[in-house]
């Protein structure tokens, strides 16, 4: 007969009706009973359970009692504390099978301890049982968490969490990209102003100086910008040096002033002034700068000079005007800061024309320039010097 196969919903007996497997080996049972210690042979032993052979005494099923479970290692006797309930009486009339309440972690890690080392046929000593007792032989049980389906609130949670991680770590990249291009593919001025075709206006003499116009303001030719009060004195000082005055008519001249006027010296404006009234100037000394009504600003950029191989003329920029805004610029020359003719210098002048007109206001404020070199002249000549080398 082929019994290789077997119907699923057979089952061994062993695997339905027992929990865990019995073991004979010697060992023996002490129970008080009515106020008397009663010593019972223990048939056979399991994690489980016990099974005992009561001789001429009885148990009750179902009653608790309260007994000591003892084994013969390396001469001697070592106990187990054990509650234990009948459930079962056997056939073969004294044999009473018994299960075991509440056992404690080290009563169990013992039990096991002995039956397996039992059946493997290992060698028991008292050391190897202390040791068992000594040591944590359980671990904790996993949390069925995962198990369990996340309500509205607990999913609608995570998901924010998660797109919040997500949206730090999307910033983060862009930020560590932007800073990467900004290191390798972008060249920024060292320093640059807004410029214009200007003319500086000043002190002729040594004076009190009162304005009579405003920064930002139209002015033409010929009008009047300041008035000045200096004294006669530093007309004629050359001529009192030569001694043609006399002590007398040199005092009289202390005393005197000129009035002048100092006079736009086109149809201009107003770029740069300093407010007097009545205050005291050197002669020489700036007073205003004003630029003609048809002039254009424009951006005088100064590079390292290690970047000139990256810059060429007609090369767009990027301006960053005062306040944030930007314009495309472009360059329209280069040139050399050197101190000594015909020597290399230690940066790089940029004349940068705007696409827009440039607030006249800007002019002498500085900006910022900033050059992508990632263009398609920059790519084709970084093509051109990869394929030479």
């Amino acid at each position: 007969m082929n019994t290789a196969a077997i119907a699923p919903q057979f089952v061994h007996e062993s695997e339905a009706q027992r929990q865990y497997a019995r073991v004979r080996m010697p060992a023996k049972l002490f129970v008080k009973l009515d106020g008397t210690m009663m010593k019972f042979p223990v048939a056979d032993v399991s994690a489980g359970g016990v099974s005992i052979h009561l001789g001429n005494e009885s148990l009750r099923q179902g009653h608790v009692y309260n007994g000591r479970l003892a084994f013969k290692i390396d001469g001697f006797d070592f106990a187990v504390d054990v509650n234990f309930v009948p459930r079962n009486m056997g056939g073969q009339g004294d044999r009473c099978g018994c299960e075991f309440q509440d056992l404690g972690a080290n009563e169990v890690s013992v039990l096991r301890y002995l039956i397996t080392s039992f059946l493997s046929g290992e060698l028991v000593s008292a050391g190897d049982v202390l040791n068992t007792l000594s040591r944590e032989n359980f671990t904790k049980s996993r949390k069925g968490k995962a198990n369990q389906a996340l309500g509205f609130f607990a999913s609608a949670r995570a998901m924010i969490v998660s797109l919040v991680a997500m949206g730090i770590g999307l910033i983060a990249v862009a930020f560590v990209g932007y800073q990467l291009w900004q290191i390798y593919f972008v060249t920024t001025a060292e320093s640059a102003m807004v410029a214009s075709e200007n003319i500086p206006v000043r002190v002729p003499k040594d004076a009190k100086v009162t304005t009579l116009v405003e920064a930002g303001e139209q002015v033409e030719a010929g009008q009047a910008i300041a008035t000045f009060d200096a004294p006669m004195l530093s007309y004629v000082n050359e001529l009192v040096g030569n001694g043609n005055y006399t002590v007398e008519q040199i005092e009289e001249l202390l005393g005197q002033s000129v009035r002048g006027t100092l006079t736009s010296p086109c149809d201009c404006k107003v770029l740069n002034l300093l407010p007097a009234e009545d205050q005291y100037m050197s002669k020489g000394e700036k007073l205003a700068v004003v630029a003609p009504t048809d002039a254009s600003a424009h951006v005088i950029a100064r590079f390292n000079f290690a970047d000139g191989e990256e810059l060429e003329e007609g090369q767009s920029v990027t301006l960053r005007l005062p306040g944030g805004d930007t314009q495309p610029g472009r360059i329209e020359s280069l040139f050399v800061d050197s101190e000594t003719p015909n020597q290399p210098g230690n940066s790089i002048n940029a004349l940068i024309q705007a696409e827009k007109p440039l607030p006249m206001e800007s002019v002498g404020r500085p900006i910022g320039v900033t050059v992508d070199v990632f263009q398609l002249a920059a790519v084709k000549g970084l093509v051109d010097r990869v394929s030479g080398n």
